[in-house]
């Protein structure tokens, strides 16, 4: 089947659904947007109602190569609309969104001439200012875009025909701009491939660190549906709208506002010392051959305010059989190389790791403001002053 060509792509801080039945605020108007400016552009090209002529998140199917299918989207998409709020800037997925598109082109100038950015929610004015100049010009003459933002309009009644008024207006530079896009499209770097660090104001970055097998290093007697190529692959729980783990943690962190990364190599567990940190271990991790080596070795790494969760699936045949036990070796290998046992923490339930998550992610920041080690700014004089009372 042959990837249709899509005018537009939408990119926005959304918030990744944990449950198919989740629908947050922030993603409903974005979600609002696309339908009112997909038919505003249908109408400038004269395309039937039924064909679709843009595209964003929402529609790209929970399936295992949902990466791969977003990487095609990008490659044939014409423009890029990048709707910049606060949480654009601080979550590594829009930003990863707009590096994949932009990787298109030898010369990232060109790109930008193919990227349409709106001023969605604003943000103090001495941040990101190359890219707040740039949203403002699509809201020219109407002040009500720079004070309130695109999203708002679209909320309140009172703004209505300016809203209107800016819609249209991005659809017709999507059209102009659709007019001068390179034939054929050039193709986006998969969005795995691609590096674009969230900045926020916090200096705090929560690592998420994973310890689980890949497919190709199962056990004997273990299934291999659960496993990928990799270890963030780990899919534990596949109701979760078949998010790998650390994939999960990491979009809820990013919903909660904190930048996050994720590793899954001994080469990069340096990370765990660098701020916040939440290490996910697989039981089934200890039965592989050099298993408890790697436990051994990761928990030397681990930090004294990192959070240990060992998470498995409780209705899952395998774990009654064999897996309750491999928890427990797991366990007592991390306390033996030194981690506390009250940092330790089991999970078995989809459901408990959704009512929990975010509380442990909270908790996780919060043991590394208290407990990580203070660095002085380099220079910086180690003596304290004192008050003597004695007159200056």
């Amino acid at each position: 089947m042959t990837q249709p060509r899509y005018y537009f792509y939408l990119s926005y801080g959304h918030s990744v659904r944990l449950r198919a039945d989740d629908r947050p605020d922030t993603d409903h108007w974005a979600g609002q947007l696309f339908t009112e400016l997909s038919g505003e552009v249908a109408k400038l090209v004269g395309a039937d109602r039924r064909t679709p002529v843009g595209y964003y998140d929402d529609l790209v199917q929970p399936l295992a190569d949902w990466k791969t299918a977003l990487a095609d989207v990008l490659s044939s998409t014409d423009v890029f609309v990048a709707l910049y709020s606060p949480g654009y800037f601080n979550k590594s997925w829009p930003l990863r969104e707009r590096a994949s598109f932009i990787s298109r082109y030898a010369d990232p100038a060109m790109a930008e001439g193919f990227l349409l950015p709106v001023l969605w929610v604003p943000w103090s004015p001495w941040e990101h200012e190359a890219e707040r100049g740039a949203a403002l010009r699509l809201g020219a003459g109407i002040p009500e875009y720079a004070e309130e933002g695109l999203q708002a309009m679209s909320r309140l009644s009172l703004y209505r025909r300016q809203y209107r008024t800016v819609v249209r207006r991005l659809a017709y530079q999507i059209v102009t701009l659709a007019a001068d896009a390179p034939r054929p499209a050039p193709l986006a770097v998969a969005i795995d491939e691609v590096s674009a660090e969230p900045t926020a104001a916090s200096e705090i970055v929560l690592t998420v660190a994973v310890l689980a097998p890949a497919r190709s290093e199962l056990p004997p007697g273990r299934t291999a549906g659960s496993y990928g190529t990799t270890a963030r692959a780990w899919t534990p729980y596949r109701d979760l709208q078949h998010f790998p783990l650390a994939e999960y943690v990491a979009n809820v962190a990013e919903r909660l506002g904190q930048p996050t990364r994720i590793v899954d190599r001994p080469d990069d567990l340096a990370a765990l010392g660098q701020g916040a940190a939440l290490v996910l271990i697989d039981p089934w991790a200890a039965a592989t051959p050099d298993g408890l080596e790697r436990l051994s070795g990761l928990a030397g790494r681990i930090p004294d305010w990192a959070t240990v969760l060992l998470v498995a699936d409780r209705s899952d045949p395998e774990y009654a059989a064999r897996g309750a036990t491999l928890h427990a070796t797991v366990a007592d290998t991390l306390v033996t190389a030194g981690v506390a046992r009250s940092r330790i923490t089991l999970l078995r339930d989809a459901d408990r790791l959704a009512e929990r998550m975010p509380s442990i992610i909270d908790q996780a920041c919060t043991a590394y403001r208290k407990t990580a080690p203070v660095f002085l700014p380099k220079g910086a004089d180690s003596t304290l002053p004192r008050i003597t009372g004695e007159p200056a």
